[in-house]
């Protein structure tokens, strides 16, 4: 018994120190874009700031057009989302439902698409936006993110279409349902916690992106908020307190995103694994 609580205290320590590894970067971050000026270039680094300020965000946000990047950010993800699923989600079940050789090829085609990084799409992507005129436009943002959300999504959506019991397909065809009834009434809302939990990793992906926003935006009218954080960095100094606030606004759709889709998170990791 003496082992097995010895045993928890070094897994609850390593735990921990695991915690504070990972963490003590954000909270330096948050704690540096508080600071004043003068902490923050103190020769002695300080833990916690001896006074508050949250000018530097007003900096940011106004003066640093933290604002602007930020509204981009928000419509371009949203919509990458919203294409991604309208895409994958009747791809998904169809290939879900439909078990030929065509489905698995297609299923198996997709997960080598995802072996493949995205660097090797921006020279052909960037010619055929450059052709068409779309360049420093929205839609360049969301067609571009979308070529790695949509093999990712479907992937994640046919696994949760996949384990859900073939009986209920049977028995709604009994009933004389369509595919389409089956698809929409049926297998959509017992896998609403997985797409919840999909939509929201791929629009973390859209957000995050900096390769294709750098490539695909001119102006300031389309620059995302990763591509806005590099413009607060100048050619001789950096600003560290409105950067630091920039990059601590940036963080927060991740996290209220999270925080309130904690319950689907649990619901879509553990769909599934009772089977029947």
């Amino acid at each position: 018994m003496g082992r097995e609580k010895h045993i928890k205290i070094i897994v609850w320590v390593l735990t921990a120190i695991l915690i504070i590894f990972v963490l003590f970067p954000f909270y330096w971050m948050f704690t540096t874009s508080i600071k004043e000026n003068e902490e923050i270039f103190a020769h002695s680094p300080t833990l916690i700031p001896h006074s508050f300020t949250f000018k530097h965000y007003v900096t940011a946000w106004i003066y640093g057009k933290v604002g602007k990047y930020f509204k981009n950010s928000l419509i371009v993800a949203s919509f990458t989302v919203i294409l991604s699923f309208l895409a994958v989600v009747p791809a998904a079940f169809s290939a879900s439902l439909y078990r030929t050789k065509g489905t698995k090829i297609i299923s198996t085609f997709v997960l080598f698409l995802q072996m493949f990084p995205g660097i090797l799409l921006l020279i052909p992507l960037y010619i055929i936006m450059k052709k068409y005129q779309l360049i420093d436009t929205y839609f360049a943002l969301v067609v571009s993110y979308s070529t790695f959300t949509i093999p990712f999504c479907f992937l994640l959506t046919k696994s949760y279409f996949d384990n859900l019991p073939r009986e209920l397909y049977e028995a709604a065809r009994i009933d004389g349902c369509p595919d389409f009834y089956i698809f929409w009434r049926v297998a959509v809302p017992l896998i609403l916690p997985g797409i919840m939990v999909t939509s929201l990793f791929a629009f973390v992906l859209a957000w995050c992106d900096f390769m294709f926003a750098k490539t695909f935006t001119n102006t300031e009218r389309t620059r995302t908020i990763t591509v806005g954080l590099s413009t607060l960095q100048g050619t001789w100094t950096v600003e560290w307190g409105p950067l630091m606030a920039a990059a601590s606004i940036t963080t927060i759709p991740i996290l209220v995103l999270f925080s309130l889709a904690n319950k689907y998170i649990v619901e879509g990791l553990t769909a599934g694994s009772v089977k029947g």
